[in-house]
């Protein structure tokens, strides 16, 4: 299948297939209460720890790097390899070859493309040529604001990560980022939508075609400039020389094992999502449960592993980039998990009330199911909340930019086969409900008779709901939906210094080597926060396009 094949359809539907998959092998469905409560329970008594600990370092999961005398003779020749063909990847070899370094792409799958498949929004401030142009033309969509100056979006990046990023890396991002969107312009892509960032003093750019769009436009330049790019060619193992240079990589090319020599190599490859072992080690307890959207593509760890084959060291691997929770095994977008994710009342185990319910950011909503002992919550709602779904707009966004908030005519019919498939539970009172859900009893009916008594008064004193979004519930049946935590991906791979490479335990340059994107740490350490919109994304651009730069000096000083 071509990548241009491919749409946000397709993604989503790919995902909707792994989690299928997923339930499979037990990590989907719905699981009962008790089992919910037991992997928390199991968790933190293997620890005595309030909260789960990595069981396994990533240093367990190291591919041994090959010595270039055991390599045997190239089979391919490059100044630049370039592993993983997605954001960052693409974007890199695109860049490297505009530089005039000859370059080579490894993707393993079958198709280029990678995350650009789920990409909707890039960050851009106020200097590149798609806001600047883009704000001229009255057939896109503007609704970007004036970006704040370098200064005020380094303060606001970095008090959102508690000063823990790497203050170079920030830096340069800052001062490069337009380039990679210069890039993009200056060889086609075009904005269709200028979108402000939530509360941050920064811009998104909403490429035509958004994600594969962009990715499009990039494979495009690549050849352009004489990229050889290779599908249906995993690379195996990074290559090395006698003083722990990276020159290359080891690879199966036509079915065959072979070595690629480099000058300089940069890794891509996507994190490590859909690697069962390595989430359950590196992200304990919830990690496993969780829901994971990119878990259909092929990001297993591998480009992380090869590169802590070579000497490299992980950064923060138990971290992600909130999806926000959802009911598991519910369809993205569905009424189901519409109606898991509106402000109505949001419970524990114990019948707690735990937040203010009204979210802004999909963060708010994973970091409650992921402070749960057992990792999820519960969304109460009942028969009057039902009908004001099926007839009113939604309070909540939408989970994509392009979403839409209108009523769903159908809730009432979805929420009933989803109770007869097991998805939520019902009740004709809260005592059947907190039975049927797993929920204590006399916690619920505690918790919902305050907080209609809030409602009624119309002034939440507990959490501080804006007004508008108090309803009570009174109304027969009940409903409570289970949300488990999600993420679009993982994030922090290995340890990256400011000129995008790969570090050392003793924190020196590991020579010719290059990691981005979600292989890449030391920016995101703190929080992913999707007012900051688009982050993920730019910063994929800007490691590849960034790398490219770094690695062209590098070669020329060999």
């Amino acid at each position: 299948m071509s990548q241009k094949n491919l749409s946000r359809r397709t993604f989503l539907t790919g995902t909707a297939l792994a989690g299928a998959g997923a339930a499979l092998a037990g990590l989907a469905g719905c699981a009962p209460a008790a089992e919910d409560k037991a992997k928390g329970e199991e968790a933190l008594s293997q620890t005595g720890a309030e909260a789960p600990v990595a069981t396994a370092s990533a240093g367990d999961f190291a591919i041994a790097a090959v010595k270039v005398a055991d390599a045997g003779a190239p089979v391919k020749e490059c100044d630049y390899l370039v592993i993983g063909a997605g954001n960052c990847g693409m974007m890199s070899a695109a860049h490297a070859g505009s530089l005039g370094l000859s370059t080579i792409v490894l993707e393993k799958t079958s198709i280029t493309s990678g995350s650009s498949v789920g990409t909707e929004v890039t960050m851009g401030f106020s200097d590149n040529k798609p806001i600047i142009e883009g704000a001229k033309d009255p057939n896109i969509v503007n609704v970007s604001q004036e970006a704040g100056t370098p200064a005020e979006i380094y303060d606001w990046f970095m008090k959102h990560n508690s000063y823990k990023a790497n203050a170079e890396l920030v830096s340069n991002y800052i001062k490069n980022n337009h380039r990679q969107h210069d890039f993009l312009y200056d060889h086609g892509a075009r904005p269709m939508m200028l979108l402000p960032s939530l509360d941050a003093p920064t811009n998104g750019i909403m490429y035509e075609g958004q994600g594969i769009g962009a990715h499009d436009v990039m494979e495009s330049a690549a050849r352009e400039y004489g990229v050889e790019i290779l599908v249906e060619s995993p690379a195996t193992a990074l290559v090395v020389d006698d003083q722990g240079a990276v020159v290359g990589a080891m690879a199966t090319i036509d079915g065959s094992e072979g070595y690629v020599a480099a000058k300089a190599v940069f890794v891509g490859t996507g994190g490590f999502s859909n690697n069962e072992a390595m989430v359950e080690a590196l992200i304990p307890g919830w990690g496993p449960l969780a829901w994971k959207n990119d878990g259909h593509l092929a990001h297993d760890g591998d480009g992380i592993c090869m590169m802590l084959g070579a000497g490299a060291v992980p950064s923060d691997t138990s971290f992600a980039q909130p999806a926000g929770s959802g009911v598991e095994g519910a369809t993205w977008e569905s009424a189901i998990d519409r109606a898991g994710r509106e402000p109505y009342l949001w419970v524990n185990r114990m019948g707690e009330r735990l937040a203010n319910e009204k979210w802004t950011t999909m963060d708010q909503t994973y970091k409650v199911a992921i402070n749960q002992d057992d990792y999820c919550y519960f969304n109460i709602i009942d028969s009057n909340a039902v009908k004001r779904m099926q007839t009113e707009p939604f309070m909540c966004d939408a989970r994509t930019v392009l979403g839409s908030n209108d009523p769903m005519e159908n809730m009432g019919e979805e929420l009933e086969a989803g109770v007869e498939s097991g998805l939520l539970y019902k009740g004709e009172t809260l005592a059947e409900l907190a039975q049927a859900a797993g929920i204590d009893p006399e916690g619920l009916e505690a918790t919902v008779a305050a907080y209609n008594e809030l409602c009624k008064k119309g002034e939440d004193d507990q959490f501080f709901k804006p007004a508008e979004y108090l309803f009570t519930l009174e109304e027969g049946p009940f409903y409570a939906l289970r949300n488990i935590p999600g993420w679009y991906s993982t994030l922090c791979g290995v340890k990256i210094n400011g000129k995008i490479q790969v570090i050392d335990e003793t924190g020196h340059a590991i020579p010719g080597l290059y990691a981005g994107g979600l292989d890449s740490g030391e920016f995101f350490k703190d929080d992913y926060y999707h007012g900051f919109s688009g982050s993920c994304s730019g910063y994929s651009y800007f490691t590849g396009f960034f790398a490219a730069d770094m690695a062209k000096e590098y070669i020329d000083s060999l």
